[in-house]
């Protein structure tokens, strides 16, 4: 196979790819839109700093956690959830719910909330 035939087939290859993320992203900023995530937040703020797990809150974190994955994460197509998990933590980023320095380790545990909710078989 000659280089040019590689080069090609290569390019081919990523613009596809990319056509297909863009596609994807779309349609799931499309079902995510109006939805919010609340319980999905409380949530990952009581397992991310658990010294303010003593805060006073109506109810207990399996409360917050079951609603997040029932309520909130599961009538999320599941090619979508992932986008879903990444939009609300940037949104609780850009509103000054969650800082930059607790971002990176608080995406980890985000990241696995549709595995400790059995959408997904892996981590986001």
């Amino acid at each position: 196979m000659a280089m040019d035939e590689v080069l090609a087939t290569t390019v081919t290859t990523t613009v596809t790819a990319t056509t297909i993320d863009e596609e994807e992203n779309q349609q799931c900023q499309r079902e995510i839109q109006t939805r919010s995530f609340p319980n999905c937040e409380t949530y990952l703020k009581l397992e991310f700093d658990r010294a303010d797990a003593t805060i006073m809150l109506p109810y207990s974190k399996k409360h917050y956690k079951r609603r997040c994955c029932r309520n909130e994460l599961s009538g999320i197509d599941k090619q979508c959830v992932c986008f879903a998990v990444r939009t609300m933590m940037k949104n609780m980023m850009d509103s000054g719910r969650l800082s930059a320095e607790d971002m990176e380790a608080m995406l980890e545990l985000a990241g696995d909330l549709p595995t400790v909710c059995n959408l997904r078989k892996h981590p986001c």
